[in-house]
């Protein structure tokens, strides 16, 4: 049995990225606060290595460095309220078809399949998440391009 684990990393220094895509955003007319970038790792692990997962992706050197990086569990599997999920279209995730999936050049062990994404966290002016609108607005005039890429948020119909 299987069960599903997202698990970011984020960077601990600062995130020039981030800077200027708010800074851009900004200067577009988009009434964001503040933003933060971090990578997503969407697996669906045997139920047995779950807990060991964090573990083997610290092993992974591409993309974590202890240096500048820390890894979050995220509690759920889908976009929390102030976040779009981006990722490529037509690009489907990596499944385990003959032994254990590889990331980076190192075995996953247990993960029988894998997806990633970048999740952009927006907040407003006064620190708070953003609502969806401006969410939405920030993903359609920035930070998605869906000539080829798909943008997924946390909908609470405001």
């Amino acid at each position: 049995m299987t069960v599903a684990r997202c698990i970011e990393v984020v960077l601990t220094i600062p995130d020039n990225e981030a800077r200027t895509a708010l800074a851009t955003l900004q200067r577009l007319g988009v009434a964001a606060g503040a933003l933060e970038r971090a990578d997503l790792y969407r697996c669906d692990v045997e139920a047995a290595e779950a807990d060991r997962l964090v573990a083997t992706l610290r092993g992974v050197e591409t993309i974590f460095n202890p240096n500048k990086h820390a890894l979050r569990v995220r509690s759920g599997d889908a976009p929390s309220p102030g976040e779009v999920w981006v990722e490529e279209v037509g690009r489907s995730a990596n499944t385990a078809r003959r032994g254990a999936l590889r990331l980076g050049g190192r075995p996953l062990p247990g993960v029988a399949r894998l997806a990633r994404a970048t999740v952009w966290r927006l907040f407003d002016g006064a620190g708070e998440p953003a609502a969806a609108m401006l969410v939405r607005e920030a993903a359609e005039t920035l930070l998605c391009n869906p000539s080829f890429q798909k943008a997924t948020m946390h909908d609470d119909r405001t």
